[in-house]
């Protein structure tokens, strides 16, 4: 029964997949457009804007949210028109350090402290690019679940010809009464939210072979926890 449910709801998300593809193709083009044109123009007016001018909050304004609505398109078509992945080697220690590189100065001004652990081996065969969104997506969801002051603990290790990472957070945690949305796409609990940041990295990791799996840490340590699984080798039949 648990199989014959876990296969509805893979049959339900191809579907969602393939409705919203449906739905972003037609609009994509109509909304990038116009909206890089508005971006491009407010950065110009920005620069050209001394800080003296009232009109300049305004103008900043624009230009960020031009910035989000065009990051919200580009996470709707990430996840309605996944790339095929690339089979390079990837290390994934090296991914980490990168992402973690990237976040190091917002990370820092929230003081929220990281702990990491690799062992064993960590390359895998993939797409660096793709690779390196999920765990970013990962690491920033740990991040705003934590706050201000929180941290993160990142293990990696080989496990069964797999390269487990484990991203866990001090934060408030998962609710369990929903857990199995959280997968969903346009599924959020943040303001503001897409609820494309976990659908995107579950679709990341199946298309290299690999799984996803959320839940909270041991009671008493609080906190989310997010475990990506990649194969050490291409799966069979790739």
């Amino acid at each position: 029964m648990q199989e014959t449910q876990r296969l509805e709801r893979k049959l339900h998300q191809h579907e969602k997949l393939a409705g919203m593809g449906r739905v972003v193709s037609s609009i994509a083009h109509e909304l990038r457009n116009p909206l890089g044109i508005i971006r491009s123009s407010a950065e110009l007016l920005l620069r050209k804007t001394p800080d003296s001018d009232s009109s300049k909050g305004l103008i900043a304004a624009i230009y960020d949210e031009s910035c989000r609505l065009s990051q919200t398109i580009t996470d709707f078509l990430d996840y309605a028109r996944p790339k095929t992945p690339r089979r390079d080697p990837v290390d994934m220690a090296v991914i980490l350090d990168q992402a973690l590189a990237f976040l190091g100065n917002s990370l820092a001004e929230q003081e929220i402290a990281i702990s990491k652990s690799v062992s064993g081996n960590s390359t895998v065969p993939g797409d660096k690019d793709l690779l390196y969104r999920a765990l970013y997506n990962v690491l920033v969801n740990a991040a705003q679940a934590g706050g201000r002051g929180a941290s993160i603990t990142v293990d990696m290790g080989e496990k069964n010809s797999h390269v487990v990472i484990t991203v866990a957070d001090s934060g408030p945690g998962f609710d369990l009464t929903q857990l199995d949305k959280y997968l969903d796409p346009f599924f959020t609990t943040k303001d503001g939210g897409t609820g494309l940041g976990l659908p995107i990295v579950q679709s990341i990791i199946t298309s290299h072979g690999g799984t996803v799996e959320i839940g909270n840490a041991p009671e008493g340590a609080g906190g989310a926890k997010v475990t990506m699984s990649l194969p050490i080798s291409v799966p069979d039949g790739e």
